[in-house]
């Protein structure tokens, strides 16, 4: 510590007295480093006019730290909700952003201008160019484009909810964004807003992103200006759809794995294991026990005749997809999937928990009942129910109540109608949609974790059988040769 005071006192005195250009040769690395550390230590009122005084006499010998201080460009919102440019000096984009906060401002964007001699001569990753992804050629999983349109939407709702515009949030996420699908999709949205259309008719034209559900959502957002929140609950949607699809992977992953290890057990013992005990049993003059004899026929006509089953089913499939984009297929399927006895209870409580959801959403944010029930019938995407449903829109439009027309045409059951009954009644029919939203959405999952509860039991089931009736075969077959050898 005196140490450290001597040359800071040596340094301030030299910087006071002796001209500039006679002083440099009395400036050391050393002197310079000892009163950086103090005056990092111990800042004081002539912290400045020393740290000036040694950037003139010692250039050179600054602390890296200090040298390589790159300068960053931004863009930010001040109180009054006025847009500010400047420029600041900076490590880090995040030092750039706390600084802005520190002094009243609200950072909107934030680029790097220039990278200091020392540095490398490179800018920041985020700064280079990103993948090009043509997103009409793009072709995602339900659960891909879930994921995606999350990651887009929670930064998006970031941006509007601290005061940004919406054009300038999807502008800024434009830049920001390195993800290629991501940065594509802010691209596309930015032109498409530009060009006068609004977020949801954007938004419309990418459903390999955004299902109807939420094109209608945000649409109910941009007219009645709720858009904040309207993104807030999207997010949660989301969220809730993904966790759901993780916790039936979860459970699936341990009954795969083990029927992964037990087909591969199978398969062993019947192309390895036992031609070798047939042969054994044959030149010995015994013979397979019935266990072992079905089992063995069960492989060989499954290997005979699997591909052409599998290929069967594949064909079928591809024809009924086919039929599906037909009208009368799209209503003839979906109508007999709300009679098969398992899929009809999820489709309902999907597809209820969903039109209850949307509807306690727009009707908290003020949408016109007209408006609302149009959006409602967009958003089901079984064709049968929405048939109703637009029968059941009528009533409503006629002055029916929701609970009667809704039950008219058999889309609510009995305790559902009775809650909207008497939320209707009470006045709180935004309640009263999402205790139903809430009932529909926790009974989907306990169907979902029942059903994969009971596919992996089966699975599991069928493969020990399998397993068990092959090794008691094969044991059954030796003993009984071993007892025919002996009692010879």
């Amino acid at each position: 510590m005196v140490c450290l005071l001597y040359s800071f006192l040596r340094f301030r005195n030299s910087c006071r007295i002796i001209p500039p250009p006679a002083r440099r040769p009395s400036m050391t690395r050393q002197d310079c480093h000892s009163y950086w550390l103090y005056a990092q230590t111990f800042p004081s009122a002539h912290t400045g006019v020393a740290f000036a005084c040694c950037k003139i006499l010692a250039p050179n010998e600054i602390p890296l730290t200090d040298r390589t201080m790159p300068t960053f460009s931004y863009r930010a919102l001040d109180k009054k909700g006025k847009y500010a440019n400047g420029r600041v000096d900076a490590s880090s984009v995040q030092e750039v952003r706390q600084k802005l906060r520190d002094s009243g401002l609200q950072p909107v964007e934030v680029n790097m201008k220039s990278v200091p001699m020392g540095s490398g001569g490179t800018q920041d990753a985020m700064y280079r160019p990103v993948k090009s992804v043509d997103l009409d050629k793009l072709r995602l999983t339900r659960s891909k484009a879930d994921v995606l349109a999350l990651a887009f939407l929670e930064k998006l709702h970031q941006l509007i909810e601290n005061g940004l515009p919406l054009g300038d949030a999807v502008k800024s996420l434009h830049s920001r964004l390195r993800e290629p699908t991501l940065h594509a999709l802010a691209e596309s949205l930015w032109r498409d807003l530009s060009e006068g259309a609004t977020l949801a008719e954007a938004m419309r034209r990418r459903p390999v992103l955004f299902e109807p559900t939420i094109s209608s959502m945000i649409e109910a957002g941009e007219a009645t200006g709720s858009l904040e929140s309207i993104l807030a609950n999207i997010n949660d949607l989301l969220r809730a759809r993904i966790q759901l699809r993780k916790n039936i992977l979860s459970a699936l992953s341990y009954p795969a794995a083990i029927l992964f290890v037990a087909f591969g057990v199978l398969l062993f013992v019947l192309f390895y294991l036992m031609p070798r005990v047939q042969e054994m049993m044959d030149s010995m003059g015994g013979e397979l026990s019935l266990a072992a004899k079905a089992v063995i026929f069960f492989a060989h006509n499954t290997l005979t005749f699997g591909p052409f089953i599998i290929g069967a089913i594949a064909l079928g499939i591809l024809i009924l997809h086919q039929w599906r984009k037909t009208e009368d297929g799209l209503m003839t399927t979906d109508r007999l999937l709300l009679r098969i006895p398992i899929i009809r209870e999820i489709i309902a409580n999907s597809e209820l928990s969903r039109l209850a959801n949307l509807a306690s959403i727009l009707m908290e944010s003020g949408v016109d009942t007209t408006d609302a029930l149009k959006l409602l019938e967009k958003g089901l995407k079984n064709e049968d129910l929405r048939v109703r449903f637009r029968a059941a829109r009528g009533l409503i439009n006629d002055g029916s109540s929701f609970s009667d027309a809704l039950q008219e045409y058999n889309i609510l059951v009995d305790m559902d109608a009775d809650v909207l009954a008497v939320s209707e009644n009470t006045g709180s029919l935004v309640k009263g949609f999402k205790n139903i939203y809430h009932n529909r959405y926790n009974n989907l999952e306990t169907q979902m974790k029942h059903l994969t509860a009971v596919t992996a039991t089966g699975a599991l089931g069928f493969v020990f059988i399998l397993v068990g009736m092959l090794v008691i075969g094969v044991v059954s077959s030796i003993m009984a040769l071993s007892n025919s050898v002996l009692g010879g």
